[in-house]
């Protein structure tokens, strides 16, 4: 009897071993057992190659829900890519663009006063040139899919785009959205279409 008498004494010091070591990790994991250290790392890295990286590493880097994972010095703002939309689409921005996506967000026209620039180095998802809200493509309407690096450019002055190309496949920068609050000048880095 004394030989398995001792077995539940060691056995409960092990559990209580187990769960004092395991709870204070718990707060470290996020949902489905990710690492929250692994988490954000990725998500760093992932709004990191939105920019050159001489622009990117001073930038501030937030996740999808705007958190803040780390605090920036130079202005910028990277958030990674949306892995619930197709394609690969981190950005940087400076802050006449931060504010022009929480306009989209929100549904408001943006306001700014001076030249906005991001960039998104790693492409875009499939969207509309046409209807800023648009999810999927309608018949005969410009939709972009494909798009590699690109810069964006906001500018105060709509007025000063009319000039500028608004077919997206014409090989050169196209006002993206014209007619609308939301219209910016995309630069293609990358040959768009692909050659």
């Amino acid at each position: 009897m004394t030989r398995f008498g001792a077995a539940p004494v060691i056995l409960t010091g092990i559990l209580l071993l187990t769960a004092a070591v395991l709870l204070p990790l718990a707060p470290a994991f996020g949902e489905g057992g990710a690492r929250r250290d692994v988490v954000r790392h990725a998500a760093e890295g992932t709004a990191d190659s939105a920019a050159p990286a001489s622009l990117s590493k001073h930038a501030t880097i937030m996740d999808a829900k705007g958190n803040v994972l780390r605090k920036g010095t130079n202005g910028w703002m990277c958030i990674p890519d949306n892995p619930d939309t197709v394609g690969t689409d981190p950005m940087c921005m400076d802050e006449p663009w931060a504010g022009f996506v929480d306009a989209m967000k929100n549904k408001r026209s943006p306001a700014y006063t001076q030249v906005g620039i991001a960039y998104m180095l790693q492409g875009d998802r499939p969207v509309s040139n046409t209807d800023p809200f648009a999810t999927s493509p309608k018949p005969g309407e410009d939709w972009v899919e494909g798009l590699g690096a690109h810069i964006m450019v906001l500018v105060p002055d709509q007025a000063s785009l009319k000039q500028t190309p608004t077919d997206s496949k014409n090989g050169g920068p196209w006002v993206m959205w014209a007619g609308t609050p939301y219209a910016h000048l995309m630069i293609p880095i990358d040959s768009y279409p692909a050659q």
